[in-house]
């Protein structure tokens, strides 16, 4: 079920929520007049006068906030061509579950290979005076090297697997806690800013980062076909993930077939250097920046 579907009922419970705290509001206004009519303090009334123009501006944000979100929602899933948070999760799934995990599978089976291969040594002559030679020298460096490869890439398997569970977490929390927090906190003076603030990461989290993950998925699908590639995403991901990296890679020469054990892997892994490095800082930092943005105009005294 898309999640936007669900954002109207939300906003009912929200709305329930936000007029509860502008009725208390008024309470407290009016009794704050009725103790400046009773002192007669004269910043006291300007400081109800000002507060129930604040009061007015914060119902009319939250009904525009609470608006634009639902909108918001429906027009982000349009572009989508579905809800982006499913959308980011099958694409990193994808990755991780039938590319990366793979790759890894393959990488290992090629450096035990290589362990195998290279631990063979031949000697010469007798015992104490002969000579002894490693067989095939040359699958000690190529051990060496995907142990090497091993150890970097594992950073990059943590990272898809922690952009999965930052998804779920905000789709989880984002709306239903942190939008109402804002919200109540938005009509009273003392918490205007915080309030500000958390309305505005709710949005941001909710509407700009998923959907920046689409168009992450675009960016590497058309990674994938300026290779040449011309099968869908998921299928293309499926197969360099499976299909060429067979862990049986002797060829029918009895040669090491280094394409399949080596260079297919690194053609896999390749695909998500940019997801598990550069990408989800670009996501963070343009959703910092609507954060920063919308902050700024929750925040003004609109008068």
């Amino acid at each position: 079920m898309a999640y936007c579907s669900q954002l109207p009922e939300m906003i009912d419970i929200m709305w329930s929520m936000a007029t509860v705290s502008l009725s208390l509001m008024v309470l407290l206004l009016a009794l704050f007049w009725m103790i400046a009519q009773f002192l007669r303090k004269a910043e006291y009334e300007s400081f109800v006068s000002i507060e129930s123009y604040q009061l007015v501006v914060s119902a009319l944000l939250l009904i525009t906030v609470f608006g634009a979100s639902a909108f918001s929602c429906q027009l982000s899933e349009l572009f989508a061509g579905g809800d982006p948070f499913e959308i980011g999760t099958t694409y990193l799934n994808v990755l991780s579950n039938h590319v990366m995990i793979k790759a890894v599978v393959a990488l290992e089976a090629t450096k035990s290979f290589a362990q195998f291969w290279g631990s063979m040594s031949f000697r010469w002559g007798l015992s104490v005076w002969g000579v002894g030679v490693p067989g095939f020298p040359s699958f000690i460096l190529i051990e060496r090297v995907v142990d090497f490869i091993l150890m970097l890439i594992t950073p990059f398997t943590a990272s898809l697997m922690v952009q999965q569970i930052i998804l779920e977490t905000i789709k989880g929390i984002a709306i239903p806690f942190v939008l109402p927090a804002g919200a109540v906190l938005r009509i009273f003076p003392p918490t205007r800013d915080a309030g500000s603030f958390l309305m505005a990461s709710a949005i941001s989290f909710q509407i700009i980062y998923p959907y920046t993950y689409v168009i992450h998925k675009d960016i590497v699908d058309r990674q994938i076909a300026s290779a040449g590639l011309e099968k869908t995403f998921s299928q293309q991901l499926r197969d360099v993930g499976h299909e060429n990296l067979s862990v049986f890679a002797i060829t029918e020469q009895g040669l090491f077939d280094v394409d399949a054990m080596l260079f297919s892997p690194f053609q896999a892994i390749s695909f998500l250097l940019l997801q598990a490095l550069f990408l989800p800082a670009l996501s963070m930092i343009i959703t910092i920046a609507f954060i920063k943005g919308l902050t700024k105009f929750f925040s003004q005294k609109l008068g």
